[in-house]
């Protein structure tokens, strides 16, 4: 049985692995469409779509793995555990979503600017590879590292955040595109050190929160 098991193991990792990189891959598309003025959201919108999908097959296999084989200790908290990472990887592709409808509301943003943005989608985009890394690998360092970058993203939502509040230095247009993508992102990241829980939960059978 622990061999039939095994077997089952490995292909639900490998459809929480296709579905991260379908993540990554939707999440790449929108950062690249929002900064460089282009309308993406069918692709994105097909993106978002097929990682329903593989959460539904992700859902069924982790179903029948517990049903069938019951399994224990590590296996459980693995099991378990693709099923929290396979639904943070499907909000991920909703807020890549979302990056695309707002800035296609907004309209073009070619008068505003977008640094912010740029230097948060870029290591967003650094956190959801490593964060990958981590759950293939059970790297618990890793894990850690990625949950560490975070901290970055919520600094620069909350900068520009007071930036808007007290300075007033951009049209209200641009405030608001600029703010509503800043928060996708942090969203985003979140869904990222999520993942990074569950590394550690898998190895540890604990989260270590920070303080």
């Amino acid at each position: 049985m622990s061999r039939i098991l095994d077997m089952g193991l490995q292909l639900l990792s490998r459809k929480v692995e296709e579905m991260f990189n379908l993540g990554i891959d939707s999440y790449n598309k929108s950062i690249e469409g929002l900064l460089k003025y282009t309308d993406v959201e069918r692709e994105v919108y097909e993106y978002a779509r097929k990682l329903r999908d593989l959460y539904e097959e992700v859902s069924d296999i982790v179903t029948e793995l517990i049903a069938r084989y019951q399994p224990v200790a590590k296996d459980l908290r693995y099991i378990r555990s693709c099923t929290n990472v396979s639904y943070d990887v499907l909000r991920m592709g909703r807020y890549s979503l979302e990056i695309t409808r707002s800035s296609r509301m907004l309209g073009a943003l070619l008068e505003c600017d977008l640094t912010p943005i740029s230097e948060a989608g870029y290591m967003v985009g650094e956190m959801l590879k490593k964060s990958l890394q981590a759950f293939q690998k059970l790297d618990i360092e890793a894990a850690r590292q990625v949950k560490m970058m975070d901290e970055k993203i919520d600094e620069i939502y909350r900068d520009r955040l007071r930036a808007i509040t007290l300075e007033r230095d951009g049209t209200r247009e641009c405030d608001v595109a600029v703010v509503l993508a800043l928060r996708n992102l942090e969203r985003i990241a979140d869904h990222a050190t999520y993942v990074c829980d569950a590394v550690e939960y898998v190895v540890l059978g604990h989260v270590r929160h920070r303080e």
